[in-house]
C-alpha cells in the first residue's frame, strides 16, 4: 500500500496538475483543449498530466468519440487511499461560496489573501512532498502515536545510511510533521504535537488511515 501512497501524492505534488485540478474542481467535464486554453498551456503538456493524474486516480475520464473529457471525482471509491484523497482533495481546492478555499486560510499561507488560489497550491503542494518517498513514509510510521526515535536507531531498523536518514528527518521537520530534540549527543525524533496547517493535518490523517494496508481498488 505503501507504494501507491507515494505515486497518488507524487502525481499530486505539481504546480501544473494542481493548477488542472483546480479548475476541474470548478465543476463540469473539460477536454485537454478546453483546460489548455483555460490554463494557457500547451495541449500535449496537459495532456500528458491529465493521464498522470488518472493513472493515480485522481480525475476521471471517458471518451466521447475522438474526444477525452475529463471531471473532478475519482473512479475508485472512498475506501481506497485515491477515492478519500480525491474527495478531499477537490473540497480544499474547491472555493466555498467565492471565498478562498480553505487550504489558504490558513495563518501560515503567507499571500493567500492576495491569491487564494496559489496560496492554496503551495500549502498543498509542502504537505504533499512530505509523503512522495518511501523512506519518509516509514519514518513518520514509526513515530506514529507518539513513538520516539533517535537517528542511529531509525538508520539500523530501515537499513539507511545515517545522511540519508538525516535528509530525510529534516524535511519532515520543514514541512512541520517532525520534532526533534538533542538529548546527550543524540537526535530524538517524534511526531510533532500540533499540524502546521489543516491539510497537513487532513493528509497526514487519510495516509495513515491507509498505510500498511492491501490496495482498495474497487469502485
Amino acid at each position: 500500500m505503501d507504494d501507491i501512497i507515494v505515486r497518488v501524492l507524487r502525481a499530486v505534488a505539481c504546480r501544473t496538475r494542481l493548477r488542472i485540478l483546480s479548475r476541474l474542481a470548478e465543476g463540469g467535464e473539460l477536454t485537454p483543449s478546453q483546460l489548455a486554453r483555460a490554463l494557457r498551456l500547451n495541449r500535449d503538456l496537459v495532456s500528458v498530466h491529465l493521464a498522470r493524474l488518472d493513472a493515480a486516480g485522481l480525475i476521471y475520464r471517458r471518451r466521447s468519440g475522438a474526444r477525452c473529457h475529463c471531471a473532478a471525482r475519482s473512479p475508485y471509491s472512498q475506501r481506497a487511499f485515491s477515492g478519500a484523497l480525491a474527495a478531499w482533495l477537490y473540497d480544499a481546492l474547491r472555493p466555498a461560496g467565492g471565498g478562498p478555499p480553505a487550504a489558504a486560510r490558513s495563518p501560515h499561507g503567507v499571500g493567500a489573501a492576495a491569491d487564494p488560489a496559489r496560496g492554496t497550491h503551495r500549502v498543498l503542494f509542502a504537505a504533499a512532498t512530505a509523503f512522495t518517498s518511501l523512506r519518509r513514509l516509514q519514518i513518520l510510521r514509526r513515530v506514529a502515536g507518539g513513538k520516539a526515535v533517535d537517528g542511529p536507531a531509525l538508520s539500523a531498523e530501515l537499513r539507511m545510511s545515517p545522511a540519508a536518514v538525516s535528509r530525510h528527518v529534516a524535511k519532515l521537520v520543514r514541512r512541520g510533521y517532525l520534532r526533534v530534540s538533542h538529548l546527550a549527543h543524540r537526535t530524538v525524533c517524534r511526531g510533532a504535537p500540533e499540524a502546521k496547517t489543516p491539510v497537513h493535518a487532513r493528509l497526514l490523517e487519510i495516509v495513515a488511515s491507509h498505510w500498511g494496508e492491501r490496495p482498495t481498488l474497487q469502485s
